[in-house]
C-alpha cells in the first residue's frame, strides 16, 4: 500500500516546530525525504525509470506517486488525514497554535480565522514545499541541463494548469483524501 511509510518524523516530533518559520522547513524537509525514498522504492520495481529520469523526465507513474504525496502533506497540514496514527493527528492543532499567536502578533485588531490561516499559509508555501520534492528527486542527476528541465517542466507553476482533462497539481491536492485512494 503506498501509505504504509510516510515520512512524518520532522512534522511529528515535538521539539521541531517551535515556530512559524519551522513549519515550512519541517513540511519541505518530510516531503523531500519521502520523495527521496519513493524514487528509491520506484527505481528498484521500475527498471528503466532511473534512466528515464535522467534524460529529464520524471516517469508518469512517479509523478502520480508525487501528486499523491503532496496531497497527503496537504490533508496532515489541514488535520484532514486520515491514517491512524497517533502523532500525525497532533501535527495540524500545533501548526494552528503556532499560526494563531503569530496572526494575534501582527493583527493590528484583525484576527484571521483558524481556516483562512491554513488556506493563507498553504497558497505561500506549497510552491516551495512541492520544489522540495523536485530537488530531492533531481539530486542524483549530474546534468546540470536535464535538472534545470525536470525543475521547470515539472514546477509548481506549470503543473497548476490542467491538461487534456488532467486536474492540476492543486485541485488533485485538495480532493478529498479518501477520494484519492
Amino acid at each position: 500500500p503506498r501509505r504504509q511509510k510516510l515520512c512524518v518524523s520532522g512534522l511529528t516530533k515535538t521539539d521541531r516546530i517551535k515556530a512559524i518559520e519551522y513549519i515550512r522547513t519541517e513540511f519541505i524537509k518530510s516531503a523531500a525525504i519521502e520523495t527521496h525514498f519513493a524514487w528509491l522504492r520506484y527505481k528498484k520495481i521500475n527498471t528503466g525509470a532511473d534512466n528515464e529520469l535522467q534524460t529529464g523526465n520524471i516517469p508518469e507513474g512517479f509523478k502520480r506517486q508525487m501528486y499523491y504525496t503532496f496531497g497527503d502533506y496537504r490533508d496532515i497540514f489541514f488535520g484532514r488525514d486520515i491514517s491512524t496514527h497517533a502523532y500525525i493527528s497532533k501535527v495540524s492543532p500545533k501548526v494552528i497554535t503556532i499560526l494563531q499567536g503569530e496572526n494575534v502578533t501582527k493583527s493590528e485588531g484583525k484576527q484571521k480565522y483558524k481556516n483562512e490561516l491554513l488556506d493563507d499559509w498553504w497558497n505561500r508555501h506549497a510552491e516551495d514545499i512541492w520544489e522540495g520534492m523536485l530537488c530531492a528527486l533531481t539530486h542524483k542527476i549530474s546534468d546540470e541541463e536535464k535538472k534545470n528541465l525536470i525543475k521547470s517542466e515539472y514546477s509548481y507553476d506549470q503543473l497548476k494548469k490542467t491538461t487534456n482533462d488532467t486536474p492540476s497539481l492543486k485541485e488533485f491536492a485538495e480532493r478529498p483524501q479518501f477520494l484519492r485512494w
